[in-house]
C-alpha cells in the first residue's frame, strides 16, 4: 500500500525533493516510468482496451498451453505485473477520453458548433461528433453518427467518416446524413469526394449520392438547393425508406411510433414541419392512405 501512495504521489507530482531523491532509489521507480513512457507513446486514436485486455488474456492462454514446466508462483512480482497492467490500461483509457472531444445534439433539436480549425457544423436531431481535440488543427479528421450540415474553412484535407462511407473536402459546404437506413450526401458549395467500400463519387455543387437498398452508392440528378431543409426545421425526403421517415419523426419529436400494422418497406416523397406535430403527422400518412391514433407520447399507425 506504501508503494502504491508513493506512486500516486509520483504521478501527480506531490513529492518533496527529498521524497523523490528517495523513491528514484527504488525498483518501482524505473517500472512505472517506463509503463509511462510508453503510454505516451500508444497511438491513442486506435486504443480499443476492451479488445487490448481481450488480446492479452488470447496471448497468457497460448503461452500456458504450451508450457508444461511447473513454475513456482511469486506473489510478489504477480502483484507487481498486475498492477502494472491496470496502471497502464488506466492511463491510456484516461489520456484516451481526455483528447476526444465530443459535441451532440438530442431529440428535437439542433445546435451549431465551432471547430478548431474555425469550420462550422450544424448537427440535426439525435445526433453526435467525435474529434481529436489536440491533433485536429493539423489532421482535420471528426467522426459522425447522424446528420450534420457542415461549412468548411479551406485548408488541409477535411474528413468525415461514418459507418457507411468517408466524406473528403478541402474547402466547402455540404450535408451528410449517416442513419441506420439512410446514407446521403449533398454538396452545396465547392467539391466533395463520398467514398463508400470500394466504390467512388465525386459531387459538384448541387449533387448528392446516397446509398441504394442493395447497398450500392450512386451519384443524383443535380437540383438547386442553398442548403438543407432541417436548418430551417422542415424535414424533407426523396424516395427515401418509409422506415427512415418514421424513425426521423421520433427524433425531431420524441415520441414512439408504432408501425406493426403498416407496410413500411414503401418509397416516401415528401417532408414535414418539425415545430407542428399535429400537422407533420398528416403530412407523412395522409399520401400513405395511413390512419392514425395519439396515445400520451406514442403514435400507433394503422392501414
Amino acid at each position: 500500500m506504501k508503494n502504491l501512495k508513493n506512486i500516486s504521489k509520483w504521478l501527480n507530482d506531490e513529492m518533496t525533493d527529498e521524497e523523490l531523491v528517495a523513491f528514484h532509489k527504488t525498483d518501482d521507480y524505473q517500472l512505472y516510468k517506463n509503463i509511462v513512457e510508453e503510454a505516451e507513446n500508444i497511438n491513442l486514436t486506435s486504443v480499443n482496451e476492451t479488445v487490448a485486455l481481450q488480446d492479452f488474456k488470447a496471448r497468457i492462454a497460448n503461452r500456458t498451453k504450451k508450457k508444461t514446466k511447473v513454475i513456482s508462483f511469486n506473489r510478489n512480482l504477480a502483484f507487481k505485473v498486475a498492477a502494472s497492467i491496470t496502471l497502464l490500461i488506466g492511463i491510456t483509457y484516461f489520456l484516451f477520453n481526455f483528447n476526444q472531444e465530443t459535441l451532440k445534439a438530442g431529440f428535437a433539436e439542433n445546435k451549431s458548433f465551432v471547430l478548431p480549425d474555425e469550420s462550422t457544423v450544424t448537427l440535426n436531431a439525435v445526433s453526435q461528433i467525435t474529434y481529436s481535440k489536440t491533433s485536429f488543427k493539423t489532421k482535420r479528421q471528426l467522426k459522425l453518427n447522424g446528420e450534420a450540415y457542415f461549412s468548411v474553412k479551406k485548408g488541409s484535407t477535411f474528413n468525415v467518416k461514418t459507418e457507411q462511407g468517408t466524406i473528403e473536402v478541402l474547402g466547402t459546404k455540404f450535408n451528410v446524413k449517416s442513419r441506420e437506413n439512410s446514407f446521403r450526401v449533398f454538396c452545396y458549395e465547392g467539391s466533395v469526394a463520398v467514398s463508400h467500400n470500394n466504390s467512388k463519387v465525386i459531387l459538384a455543387k448541387g449533387e448528392s449520392a446516397q446509398l441504394t437498398t442493395n447497398n450500392t452508392l450512386i451519384k443524383l440528378q443535380k437540383t438547386e438547393s442553398s442548403g438543407p431543409l432541417w436548418l430551417n426545421n422542415e424535414s424533407s425526403f426523396i424516395e427515401e425508406s418509409y422506415t427512415e421517415v418514421l424513425a426521423e419523426f421520433e427524433r425531431q419529436f420524441k415520441v414512439k411510433i408504432i408501425s406493426k400494422a403498416i407496410n413500411t418497406n414503401v418509397l416516401f416523397t415528401g417532408g414535414f414541419s418539425n415545430n407542428n406535430i399535429d400537422s407533420a403527422i398528416k403530412s407523412i400518412t395522409l399520401p400513405l392512405n395511413i390512419n392514425y391514433r395519439i396515445n400520451d407520447n406514442e403514435i400507433i399507425l394503422s392501414k
